[in-house]
């Protein structure tokens, strides 16, 4: 009795042990895999006092807009929400070009993911809104937070103005978000006939299966016509991804993570990304999929402050918009 009780406890031993050496090859695999996202150090900021404005020339301006002295914007009191159920992803795309330095954010693009109802809200918030920037600057377009301290001040403007939470920041590389449509073999997107001209893809409005330089072409249009158009074309492609995502095949989802992370830049660590991961994952294939743009048509203004096209929002009813209705909470 005493052997075999021995022998079941060394048995057990070596299985436990096995586990443990499994666990752990598991675990540097995925660790090697995440290595491959560049992480961004933590950046110097700004000083306050070379703080500078993107001003617009006379044909840029709206020529209805009137001049606002910024004094006279009343931003109203800030009341964050109790959003710790949500894993807030912000997705950042820069206006850089190779060898210089860190730029506006031209792309904001913030996925809000609630692991528990397994809802996505996609929220694309525009660059020239005006708002708060805290650390000491003048209120200012919302991308000039990037240029002035990188994903830290940007995430400390966004609580201070809309009072979200950010977890995390991914910048994406142009050439990425290509690789990612080409190894997905295309995305199925509904262009309109002036779309598909400046796509070159053809003249009317239907249905098209866009590769990558195509889709990137799509969702960079800029004169046809606003801002708002031009990131509901972003959100559009991001939402024909997330459906190729989700029949895609072991092959090519691994073939993805080894092309197309190193075009990825993060502030988040290995560990950070994985428990993240770890609470999405589950409901990755049944996601209930939603897009919202702010500011929506009834909750800004346009303006010109500081010589300035901005968009001036109306943060209560922003607010409110994003509690009851954009963010996931429920």
């Amino acid at each position: 009795m005493k052997r075999t009780t021995k022998r079941i406890v060394t048995i057990s031993s070596v299985l436990v042990a096995i586990l443990m050496l499994l666990c752990a090859g598991v675990i540097l695999y995925i660790n090697s895999i995440f290595d491959r996202i560049e992480k961004i150090p933590e950046v110097s900021r700004v000083d306050p006092s070379n703080e500078f404005f993107e001003t617009d020339s006379p044909e840029e301006s709206p020529t209805t807009a009137p001049v606002v002295k910024p004094e006279d914007i009343d931003w109203g009191e800030i009341e964050p929400f109790l959003d710790d159920k949500l894993i807030n992803i912000l997705l950042v795309g820069q206006d850089r070009y190779v060898g210089t330095a860190r730029q506006r954010s031209d792309t904001m693009l913030l996925c809000s993911i609630n692991p528990k109802t397994k809802k996505v809200s996609m929220i694309s918030f525009l660059r020239d809104l005006y708002v708060q920037i805290p650390g000491g600057y003048s209120d200012n377009r919302l991308n000039a937070a990037y240029a002035f301290g990188g994903f830290p001040l940007m995430a400390d403007t966004f609580y201070a103005n809309f009072g979200i939470t950010i977890d995390g920041f991914f910048e994406v590389d142009l050439a990425g978000f290509r690789s990612i449509v080409d190894i997905l073999d295309g995305v199925d997107v509904t262009l309109t006939a002036r779309e598909a001209e400046v796509v070159g893809v053809g003249s009317e409005e239907k249905l098209y299966h866009l590769n990558g330089k195509e889709a990137l072409s799509y969702a960079q249009i800029r004169k046809l016509d606003s801002d708002f158009g031009r990131t509901q074309r972003q959100r559009n492609v991001m939402e024909a991804l997330y459906k190729k995502f989700q029949y895609a095949d072991t092959d090519t989802l691994m073939k993805l993570f080894h092309e197309v992370l190193p075009y990825l830049s993060t502030n988040m660590t290995n560990g950070q990304i994985m428990r993240l991961a770890a609470k999405c994952i589950p409901a990755f294939g049944s996601i209930e999929l939603h897009s919202y743009c702010v500011p929506a048509n009834d909750s800004f203004y346009y303006a010109s402050i500081r010589e300035m096209s901005v968009l001036v929002p109306d943060l209560d009813k922003i607010r409110g918009q994003l509690e009851n209705e954009y963010l996931p909470l429920n």
